[in-house]
Order: structure tokens, then C-alpha cells, then sequence
């Protein structure tokens, strides 16, 4: 898939563009079948709600599993990649947020570069991320909230919310490290608005890494599954590696350009 100028310039203006119908529902099927596998397993990356036993997110999956790995180099979001970031690329971050129906939590109003940026040394904010939706998702079962415009503000420097937890879990849970406070917000939703992330599964929509997002918890008897692959300029990698270096589930060591698949048929696990 080659984007259109209508579609860049939304993603330059708004921040974001919604990409329908990126996957067939065989191909999302597959994906939803490993993900109930990862949860049968013990991976790195596997991370819990505050029950401490409903699965919140699954990092890293392309590291141990086929169909992942050919999600990142499928033409429909590889090319669309490098379009935005105008270099090759590489997978910075691959997730797959959970958000089970009736007990998946939060997550706050934030910004996704200040991670990068402060964690592992990514220079500048010229990465994306694709989110893929895994189920149908409407407003019930706690979509994603974008604040459109929001990324022309920057990286906002916010400092470390005083109950996040220590080290690299504090990143990924309902209590995150770097949150956009409350009258930050409200001034940029009375400036931009809000954009509700709903559609059909096999949707995908794209967005910057400055982009002010957060999502609802999941009261609904619906699952709210998303697959985020985050990519990465070549010319972009970390000038240094950070002190306290992050697992490779978060920040992905192999700065090789990633070679498209010769088909848009995603693996069918065995």
C-alpha cells in the first residue's frame, strides 16, 4: 500500500489517519490465535493488570513468533513506514495491548516519544506507530482517545508520576512514568477536540509519537485486543545506549532496514 497525499497530510496535520481494512479477518483470526497461545506460555515482555492476573499487554512478540514477525515486514504497513519517515526502517517496539472485557484498566493521557526519548535515546521524533485492531472496537469497550493536533506541541518534558512503579514496568502500566496533566489536556481538547479510535477488526491507524492519546478501562463484556508496531527511521537509532538499558521487548537492538515480505499473506501459525 502506497499513501496517498490526503493521507499524509492528515497524519502531518491531525497527527494520525485511519487505514481501513489493513488486514483480511483470516489474517486477524491468525494473529488472535497466537496471542491466546502467549497466554498458555511464560515469554519475557508479559505483563499483568493490578489483579495481578489478567494479561494487560504482550511486548516483543515478533521475537518468538512467526506470524508477529511477518506482521512488521508486511508491505500494507512497511512501505506506508517509510513514506512518513522518509528513511528505511526498523521495529523499534512491537505490543500487543490486551484490555480484557470487564477487567482491562486505564491507560493515562500521554505521550508516546517521551519514553523513546528518555528511556532509550532516540534522538529525534521522527518514529511512528501503527495500531491494528485485533476485535471490533466502538465506544464501549475502551478505545483509544486521540487529541488531534496535539503532537505540534512537541515533547512535552512532564516529570516522573510519584506512583508509577520502578524501572521499565512503570512504562507499560496503568500507573505510566510520563503522563499530560489535566489542564494541559483540557486546553489542548479545547483546541484540537477528541478523536475516538473505532472500527471494524483488521483497521489500522497510524500515529505520531507526539501524539496525545490515553484510553478508558474496559467495563464492557467485549475484548478491546490492538497490535501497536512501532517504527523507526535507520537514521534515527540511539547515538549512545542508555545507562539503565531497557529490554529489547521495549527497545529493539536490530537497527538493520527491514526487507517487505514477497506477499501480503501474513503466517498461519501451526
Amino acid at each position: 500500500m502506497t499513501l496517498t497525499a490526503n493521507q499524509i497530510d492528515a497524519y502531518e496535520r491531525d497527527g494520525y489517519f485511519v487505514q481501513r481494512d489493513a488486514l483480511s479477518q483470516e489474517e486477524v483470526e491468525n494473529l488472535l490465535a497466537c496471542t491466546l497461545e502467549f497466554q498458555t506460555q511464560s515469554y519475557p515482555g508479559h505483563v499483568l493488570e493490578k489483579d495481578g492476573k489478567t494479561y494487560r499487554a504482550f511486548h516483543g512478540c515478533h521475537l518468538y513468533d512467526e506470524t508477529y514477525s511477518d506482521l512488521i515486514r508486511a508491505p500494507q504497513f512497511l512501505t506506508p513506514a517509510k513514506q512518513l519517515l522518509k528513511d528505511e526502517v526498523y521495529i523499534h517496539q512491537l505490543k500487543v495491548n490486551v484490555k480484557q472485557a470487564f477487567s482491562g484498566e486505564m491507560w493515562p493521557w500521554h505521550q508516546d516519544y517521551i519514553y523513546w526519548r528518555n528511556e532509550d535515546n532516540i534522538p529525534t521524533a521522527n518514529i511512528v506507530s501503527v495500531m491494528i485492531f485485533l476485535d471490533d472496537i466502538d465506544e464501549f469497550n475502551g478505545p483509544l482517545f486521540f487529541i488531534p493536533g496535539s503532537h505540534l506541541i512537541g515533547c512535552v518534558d512532564t516529570p516522573k508520576a510519584p506512583d508509577a512503579p520502578a524501572g521499565w514496568e512503570g512504562n507499560v502500566s496503568a500507573s505510566l512514568t510520563y503522563q499530560i496533566d489535566a489542564p494541559l489536556v483540557t486546553k489542548l481538547v479545547e483546541r484540537g477536540g477528541l478523536f475516538s479510535a473505532t472500527g471494524k477488526k483488521g483497521t489500522a491507524v497510524w500515529f505520531h509519537g507526539n501524539l496525545v492519546h490515553a484510553s478508558p478501562p474496559n467495563i464492557s463484556p467485549r475484548n478491546r485486543r490492538i497490535a501497536i508496531l512501532t517504527y523507526n527511521a535507520v537514521s534515527n537509532t540511539p547515538i549512545t545506549q542508555p545507562k539503565n538499558l531497557r529490554p529489547e521487548f521495549l527497545n529493539g537492538r536490530d537497527y538493520r532496514p527491514l526487507v517487505a515480505l514477497n506477499t501480503e499473506q501474513l503466517a498461519v501459525p501451526a
